[in-house]
């Protein structure tokens, strides 16, 4: 478990980019990771508002931090 996981949702709709998450998300927190990073591009930031959106909502995740130029989001989880 030396690199963090990445999900990359950026091209997909926000729909598309939304069931991505819920489907791998909590997978990397029940495998113990600390950190998932969600690289959603910049664009025009309705991917990027949509998951930091989502991520605000999931009680496992203790903070969220911006990376790449505002590119992508780092979700950092809870202890588990």
């Amino acid at each position: 478990m030396n690199t963090p996981p990445l999900i990359d949702v950026h091209g997909l709709t926000k729909v598309d980019a939304l069931h991505t998450l819920r489907m791998n998300i909590k997978f990397f927190y029940d495998q113990g990771f600390p950190e998932v990073t969600i690289v959603h591009g910049h664009g025009q930031g309705i991917l990027k508002q949509a998951v930091r959106q989502f991520l605000g909502q999931v009680y496992f995740i203790k903070k969220i931090k911006s990376i790449n130029n505002d590119g992508a989001t780092v979700a950092i989880f809870k202890p588990n």
